[in-house]
């Protein structure tokens, strides 16, 4: 089974009815939280970096700058 943050990557056009009931079934449980005032149901945190490559791209995205470009 697709996890909800696998479903909002894939492209709408891709999804299968059964993805779609996956998606409205999720927001409908999320609702009542967000009524209640949490604002924070519904939102999926950012993916982290696993490997070390992925954290030193991380960094160096961090570091970089127009002016490095010459911009």
């Amino acid at each position: 089974m697709t996890t909800i943050a696998e479903i909002f990557a894939t492209d709408p056009l891709d999804l299968t009815k059964d993805d779609i009931h996956l998606v409205v079934q999720y927001l409908r449980d999320k609702r009542h939280q967000f009524v209640a005032g949490n604002k924070a149901a519904g939102t999926v945190n950012a993916p982290t970096a696993k490997t070390p490559t992925a954290k030193a791209a991380a960094g160096l995205k961090a570091q970089l700058s127009l002016k490095d470009l010459g911009l």
